[in-house]
């Protein structure tokens, strides 16, 4: 009996251990499974920081751990996947988006030409805008145009040479010597003015005034007789001008009035030269050539008529002494270069021809007439204001107003690295 209780006993205890030694097991078994599967899990994530982790310049590659595992490492790629992606997230949160993306890389062009392929391709030229290609045609057409003046008023130093001569029968016989000077000294005055010029492109900016005085001095006169006499010679003019623009070239046509006196002191002797002083009137077309926007050539001629080639006493009408039914006409040809030194002044110089030919008619003195020549040569400055669209020679009388065009403005293209910085920005938002 007490065998039978012992080995009962034996039996019950065997039982216990082995229900303990069971549990055990089972426990183990899911712990092993988890510590295999974090040892998997560390692998992997070392892995991929080893991918991602450009190797050092001459460094040899690291053979990948476990490359050879085969189908151990099988059930495991999709988690390491998972983790990566997992791993990757959480840096972008540790780090932030500092790191700019890396842009694909364009393909390379299909062509065989090497180095000229990899070359960068020149920058091309930024499109104008229709604002700019306006102004730049206007610009254009403003330059070629020439520019037309409103003042041009000058001082200048003339040197003026003159010769009479009686014609056939002589006039010495009628005791009428011949008179030649060369030369005498002038100081001269000119003004060209055109008044709406400064405010208007129209007709009336090129309609204007003229006007001239030249004085003689420092002259004497040695007569037949040895005798030293004072000379006096001046001259003036006075009138209107119109011009009509063509870009560079200008005609243009002047009306004026205008007086010349040379007297030489009288001795009341039969030897004395009558004094000379015409009146008339000049009708004078004339051109203005631009050679470039500073250098201009004038150039005209004019027709004189004489009303008047002298009266009063000891003039060439003196009915007691001269010519009292003398009539006259002339003519002068003109020609100046001009310069411009500076933005308002200039220099100019020219030489001047005129003649007159004079009739003495019935006279008692048997002397048919006489011609009178006078060559003046000079150089002055002169102060130049350019006006406003006198150049176009339009019909509009308003003044001309200033460009008030403003240029377009185009988006200048982003660098690269504004555009990475930008389009990383919009992903992580």
């Amino acid at each position: 009996m007490k065998g039978l209780l012992l080995g009962m006993g034996v039996a019950v205890a065997l039982a216990a251990l082995e229900g303990d030694a069971s549990a055990g097991l089972a426990d183990e078994a899911p712990l092993s499974r988890s510590a295999s599967a974090g040892a998997t899990h560390g692998m992997t994530l070392a892995k991929a920081k080893k991918r991602r982790r450009a190797p050092a310049p001459g460094a040899k590659a690291e053979p990948a751990d476990d490359a050879a595992g085969g189908d151990d490492d099988a059930p495991s790629k999709s988690a390491a996947a998972s983790s990566d992606s997992s791993d990757e997230a959480k840096e972008a949160e540790l780090f932030g988006s500092s790191k700019p993306k890396k842009r694909p890389a364009s393909p390379p062009a299909a062509s065989d030409e090497g180095a000229a392929s990899d070359s960068p391709s020149p920058p091309k030229a930024r499109p104008k805008t229709v604002d700019e290609t306006v102004e730049t045609k206007a610009s254009e057409e403003s330059s070629d145009a020439s520019p037309q003046s409103a003042l041009e008023f000058g001082l200048g130093f003339k040197a003026l040479f003159r010769s009479l001569a009686w014609t056939q029968p002589d006039g010495r016989a009628a005791g009428l010597g011949p008179y030649s000077l060369s030369p005498g000294p002038q100081t001269g005055l000119w003004l060209e003015f055109y008044p709406a010029a400064f405010g208007s492109s129209g007709f009336a900016a090129n309609v204007g005034v003229i006007a001239s005085f030249n004085y003689g001095f420092g002259v004497a006169t040695t007569l037949a007789n040895d005798d030293v006499v004072e000379t006096k010679f001046r001259d003036f003019l006075a009138g209107v001008k119109l011009r009509v623009p063509f870009g560079g070239f200008v005609p243009n046509l002047s009306l004026a009035y205008g007086q010349q006196v040379f007297s030489i002191a009288q001795q009341m002797t039969m030897q004395d030269l009558p004094q000379l002083a015409y009146q008339f009137v000049r009708f004078a077309p004339g051109a203005r050539m631009f050679f470039t926007p500073t250098v201009v050539l004038d150039v005209g001629a004019a027709y004189l008529l004489v009303l008047d080639p002298g009266s009063g006493a000891n003039s060439i009408r003196d009915p007691n002494r001269f010519f009292p039914k003398a009539t006259a006409f002339g003519f002068d040809v003109t020609a100046s270069l001009a310069f411009r030194l500076t933005g308002s002044i200039g220099a100019r110089a020219g030489a001047d021809l005129r003649a007159y030919t004079i009739s003495n008619n019935q006279n008692t003195r048997g002397v048919v007439g006489a011609v009178d020549r006078y060559i003046t040569v000079w150089a002055g400055l002169e102060v130049v204001l350019d006006g406003q669209g006198a150049a176009a020679g339009g019909d509009d009388d308003e003044p001309a107003k200033p460009s008030k065009r403003k240029r377009g403005r185009r988006a200048e293209p982003k660098d690269d690295d504004e555009s990475e910085d930008s389009d990383s920005k919009s992903e992580d938002e």
